[in-house]
């Protein structure tokens, strides 16, 4: 269970960790936590009936997306003190120098990696809750179109990471394939997100109304 306080702490202070990839999975572990409220909210509701079924998986999948955003607190802290431990390693030979190479390209890499876990279940949260604004709880759609727009920020936040540490590889294929992913994934996910939008706009509309 994450401290709150302490993790505010150690974020406000001049440590580089906990950072932004830190912070992107506990915002996303909110939005996921937000989407579980929806569905306990829509489960065993009269009116509901017919939705109990899909309920249910939502609330597994919601669990399952929540607790490995929260795992991703730490494993973005521990991929970027990879990076420092391998910075730390002697250059004086060649041989050292190569060793050091090698160990700094292996750190960054899953120092990408991991932020890509983050916005891939920060994703995951947002069609989540895009879902609930369907079948949920109509009296609680506000708060999985909060559990949307706290996942997309956290979803932008996380990939700001993947792109500054691919600034640091050499031009080659992986780094060709990881730019190219980058493209297709943001494009996916503001498509969600204006879709979203739209669907928020026509439930919280109050056009028409006395």
């Amino acid at each position: 269970m994450i401290d709150l306080n302490r993790f505010m702490s150690e974020l406000e202070s001049s440590s580089p960790a906990p950072g932004g990839g830190s912070a992107s999975a506990l915002v996303g572990a909110i939005s996921a936590s937000l989407g579980l409220m929806v569905s306990h909210l829509t489960e065993n509701k009269k009116g509901y009936e017919d939705r109990q079924e899909e309920i249910g998986r939502t609330i597994r999948e919601m669990e399952e997306v929540k607790g490995l955003l929260l795992k991703g607190i730490d494993e973005d802290m521990d991929a970027f003190n990879g990076i420092g431990e391998a910075r730390k390693l002697p250059r004086t030979t060649d041989e050292e120098k190569k060793i050091r190479s090698v160990a700094l390209e292996s750190a960054m890499k899953e120092a990408i990696r991991s932020p890509w876990r983050i916005a891939l279940n920060c994703q995951r949260s947002m069609r989540l809750n895009r879902r609930l604004l369907d079948i949920g709880n109509k009296n609680a759609s506000s708060d999985a179109a909060s559990g949307i727009l706290l996942s997309k920020a956290a979803l932008d936040s996380a990939l700001l990471n993947v792109r500054i540490n691919l600034k640091y590889l050499k031009k080659d294929t992986y780094r060709d394939e990881q730019a190219m992913k980058l493209v297709i994934f943001s494009a996916d996910s503001e498509g969600l997100l204006k879709e979203s939008l739209k669907k928020i706009d026509e439930m919280l509309s109050l056009e028409g109304r006395d």
